[in-house]
């Protein structure tokens, strides 16, 4: 089997439509956490770190799936795309090690409703496909999060499941989740510009 590739061994910087897109780094961690923070990005992220110091410690241990969008030098959105090992049997462990990925993203509150966050997604989806050359991407999210679950509809995703009650939310509720999927054999939507 041929050597993965990984995000730093891309062609940086990325174009979209309207972003360039690299590489997160640590000193990005200071530019992302004004709009990170906010309540209502916070609302179904996964990490709420509660100063700006635990925002960096946990920026940086992610470094190496982070990709950032930037509009006019500006960090607007912040992701990842996650290489990951499909569920194989024992033997063909090998020849699934790397095979898919997931994706995810967050996108500035100033700069949501222009479409952003979907073209953001699709660079995502399109980084996973075509960069790194994984069969299946996946990405997941609380399921009464609508916005995120229309980007992922756009950007050519299928839903696969809702799971009933299977992630508690830091409120203390327990919500559905929803899993989305691509493989890379099928047909990838044009986005509207």
């Amino acid at each position: 089997m041929t050597r993965s590739r990984t995000l730093d061994e891309l062609d940086w910087p990325l174009r979209s439509a309207r972003l360039t897109l690299r590489p997160g780094r640590s000193a990005d961690a200071e530019e992302v956490w004004p709009w990170y923070r906010l309540p209502e990005v916070q609302e179904y992220t996964t990490t709420l770190s509660p100063t700006l110091a635990d925002h960096r410690t946990w920026w940086d241990g992610g470094l190496e799936t982070r990709v950032v969008g930037l509009q006019e030098g500006r960090i607007v959105a912040a992701g990842k795309v996650a290489r990951q090992d499909a569920w194989s049997q024992a033997e063909m462990r090998e020849q699934a090690a790397g095979r898919q990925a997931e994706i995810g993203w967050v996108l500035d509150p100033a700069v949501q409703g222009r479409g952003l966050g979907t073209e953001f997604a699709a660079a995502l989806r399109d980084i996973a496909f075509d960069g790194l050359g994984v069969r299946r991407i996946e990405a997941s999210c609380f399921a009464e999060n609508h916005a995120s679950r229309r980007v992922m509809e756009k950007i050519g995703l299928r839903l696969e499941g809702i799971f009933r009650e299977e992630s508690l939310h830091r409120s203390g509720r327990w919500l559905d989740g929803a899993s989305y999927a691509l493989l890379a054999s099928e047909p990838r939507p044009p986005l509207a510009r």
